[in-house]
């Protein structure tokens, strides 16, 4: 299966799959609303890591710590 320009994917949890981007640039959006798991490439169902929203704001804080900005920036993004 192959994406083309203005395509909505829907997944639902527990697909995997590995993301393949040709020559062109591709910009995408992806709405996650679980958490992502990494798999074993040779093995999918073992489990290497993951990310869901609590790694994710780890994440972030660290990096706007590191850039200057603290790591209480990204509070303005939390509801």
């Amino acid at each position: 299966w192959e994406a083309q320009a203005g395509t909505y994917v829907f997944e639902p949890p527990g697909e995997t799959h590995t993301l393949v981007v040709g020559e062109e640039e591709m910009i995408t959006l992806f709405h996650v609303t679980g958490a992502l798991l990494y798999c074993d490439p040779d093995d999918p169902a073992t489990v290497l890591g993951f990310d869901d929203v609590f790694t994710k704001l780890e994440k972030a804080r660290a990096h706007y710590k590191h850039v200057g900005l603290g790591a209480d920036y990204v509070d303005q993004f939390i509801r």
